[in-house]
């Protein structure tokens, strides 16, 4: 039965479109009024903003294009169209409805586009509830609308009608709109719904779920209620056999217009699989299955997106938590020769000793590979320590100039390994760990007598002026230790050390909303996503994901994008052997990344070309190497006249 939950959410024959979320955007002010690049023509501006993916910018200088006196009407046309778009992408709900409405004036019929509905959707669905309503509605019942563009507003209409606790006039909408659709309109509101459905908050499932009644469960919308109502049973405890129920219940009785959204969960399958095959191997239940969940969302994306493209590509997800994932591993068709994952390095262990590494091609969602395996007996899919060192090194060396560094971590089993590779990476780059010192990470009363050692604590005239000498300090430990050990550093003076960070960082600044950074101004660290300023492929992610009504994509979700399109393109088959997946990943690693971009060498050994980011008050920022080097400087400067300061003579 869990296997059929999985399936019912990867099933590679179902295109899933879904709903964007509500949030409480306000109206923003009016486009400033002066260009971004004087001197440079706002045609050229725009366009490049919108190329490099700079939505911001792209906003201001198509609002200023569109609002030239005097340009033509096909530019202005052009203009307000992607002025639309940009706003929508910056969550500006108000600006982009009123530029698609200039647009749809200068341009009848506009509003037919897959391109003005999806903006306006997007637009909709960031609108406070009661607006979204008033809208979603006049569109809805407008007949000289288009009818994609009122099929659209009457789903949003009625999940905000039960979001608004009026599930009777939420399932009435629905009714009406299923009634007046063509059959391919029916197959594609199954499907929105029962994705909405699967977001739905439990209260309000069970409002919709009181509806349903044996005249009418086997008509939409009730069966899809009752299909989602399954769904839930088989993740909870002993609900198995009451799902199965369900299932045979809606088998007999239930008319879906998309016979794949039930039917083929309950066949064999036949001759009528995909070209290609992805597996994922995730924890989709136990303390990982949030991360597993992330993953697969992930994955699905991108399996839509490979589908409008025409590229039919079967995802099959086998729970890791499950007694007898790897026998399920085993039986998968020979179509599915790529297999991403496990997420953990014991269920690895399990795959490559049971032999399955033998039979298909395992991209390890892992941080490393045991030695002599990467590239021979699997391949990584996943950022590791050496990367994240190595994008330190980079910017400190060759944006910063230093080569002298300092090594401040947890004495345990990880932060002891870090150390040792940071010191191994460091002499490789040319420089030297002048010292390197542990702390106790379940003593932090002990921290400041650590940290007065490690920067060599002394008094200049009752002033405290550190003696170390080197530049940069590495610091492998959580955020929130950090948060604790670094004001021990400038208690002692040492204000002007380049504060190394991990990806550990990454995870514990994620989604705060306000962070004390008083004492990491000169503070960096490595993460694979950039939600600030997404990569194109990071952004079409994005845009799919908030149409959906689905939460900001992240690092993980992300993962499971990138690699079912990476898999895609390799067109790894039954036969394959290591030098033929080595060739392949020569040839296809050069696409779009939504993370940041990995790469493989000739033998299969993988690298990640890591971002940067530095703290902030609500998080974290990418790093402008520019302006953190003119603060490091200013930082030492400063420091420097101070210690002088202390050092002077007294009167």
């Amino acid at each position: 039965m869990l296997a059929l939950a999985l399936s019912l959410t990867a099933c590679g024959q179902r295109k899933s479109i879904v709903f964007p979320p509500t949030s409480q955007t306000r109206p923003v002010p009016a486009t400033p009024a002066t260009p971004v690049s004087p001197g440079v023509p706002l045609q050229q501006q725009a366009a490049e903003a919108w190329k490099k993916g700079d939505m911001p910018a792209a906003e201001r200088a198509y609002g200023l294009l569109a609002n030239t006196p005097g340009l033509p009407e096909e530019q202005q046309r052009e203009a307000w169209r992607y002025h639309a778009a940009a706003a929508a992408a910056n969550r500006h709900p108000h600006v982009a409805l009123d530029s698609l409405q200039r647009w749809r004036a200068l341009q009848p019929g506009a509003d037919g586009t897959a391109e003005w509905q999806d903006t306006w959707y997007a637009a909709i669905g960031q609108l406070p509830r009661e607006d979204a309503i008033r809208r979603a509605g006049a569109v809805y019942g407008d007949t000289s609308r288009p009818w994609a563009l009122r099929a659209q507003a009457g789903l949003l209409l009625a999940t905000r009608q039960w979001e608004h606790d009026a599930p009777a006039a939420s399932l009435k909408t629905l009714s009406d709109l299923y009634a007046q659709a063509t059959p391919t309109w029916r197959a594609a509101l199954e499907n929105r719904l029962y994705d909405e459905m699967a977001r739905t908050d439990p209260a309000t499932m069970q409002k919709l779920r009181a509806a349903v009644t044996p005249e009418n469960e086997g008509n939409y919308p009730y069966n899809v209620i009752l299909l989602e109502q399954a769904r839930r049973l088989v993740a909870a405890p002993g609900g198995g056999g009451s799902a199965a129920d369900v299932l045979a219940r809606l088998q007999r009785s239930a008319k879906f217009e998309d016979p794949q959204l039930l039917g083929s969960l309950l066949s064999s399958g036949g001759d009528t699989a995909p070209a290609r095959c992805v597996a994922l191997a995730l924890p989709m239940s136990g303390p990982f299955g949030a991360i597993g969940w992330k993953v697969a969302r992930g994955a699905s994306s991108a399996q839509w997106e490979l589908a409008r493209s025409g590229q039919d590509t079967e995802v099959r997800v086998l729970n890791t938590e499950s007694a007898d994932w790897l026998s399920q591993l085993e039986a998968l068709p020979a179509t599915c020769a790529v297999v991403g994952g496990p997420l953990r390095t014991t269920s690895f262990t399990q795959v490559r000793d049971r032999g399955i590494t033998q039979k298909r091609a395992f991209f390890a969602f892992v941080p490393q590979l045991d030695e002599g395996e990467e590239g021979r007996i699997a391949w990584r899919f996943f950022t590791s320590p050496e990367d994240q060192v190595t994008a330190l090194l980079r910017f400190t060396g060759d944006d910063l100039g230093i080569t002298s560094y300092a090594a401040l971590y947890p004495d345990e089993a990880y932060g002891r390994r870090m150390a040792q590779l940071f010191a191994d990476k460091v002499a490789q780059h040319g420089g030297s760990v002048q010292r390197s010192t542990s702390y106790p990470p379940s003593r932090p009363e002990e921290w400041n007598a650590v940290a007065a050692s490690f920067v060599g604590a002394r008094k200049v005239n009752d002033y405290p002026v550190p003696s170390a000498t080197f530049r940069a300090v590495f610091l492998p430990d959580g955020w929130k230790h950090m948060e604790a050990l670094v004001p021990n550093l400038f208690y002692h003076g040492e204000d002007r050390q380049v504060l190394l960070g991990t990806a550990l960082w990454e995870q514990g600044l994620a989604g705060q909303k306000k962070v004390d950074v008083h004492n990491f101004g000169l503070a960096v660290f490595p993460g694979a996503w950039n939600p600030t300023t997404p990569t194109s492929a990071g952004m079409a992610l994005a845009d799919a994901l908030r149409q959906a009504g689905l939460e900001e994509p992240d690092a993980w979700v992300g993962l499971g994008y990138d690699f079912v399109r990476l898999a895609s393109r390799l067109g790894v088959q039954d036969g394959w052997t290591p030098a033929s997946v080595n060739a392949a990943l020569t040839r296809g690693q050069a696409m779009s990344w939504s993370i940041a971009p990995m790469h493989w060498s000739t033998d299969g050994r993988a690298s990640q070309d890591l971002f940067l980011f530095t703290p902030t008050e609500t998080g974290f920022e990418p790093v402008a190497p520019g302006t953190f080097k003119e603060r490091y400087e200013r930082v030492r400067e400063r420091h420097d006249q101070r210690a002088r300061a202390a050092a002077a003579p007294r009167q």
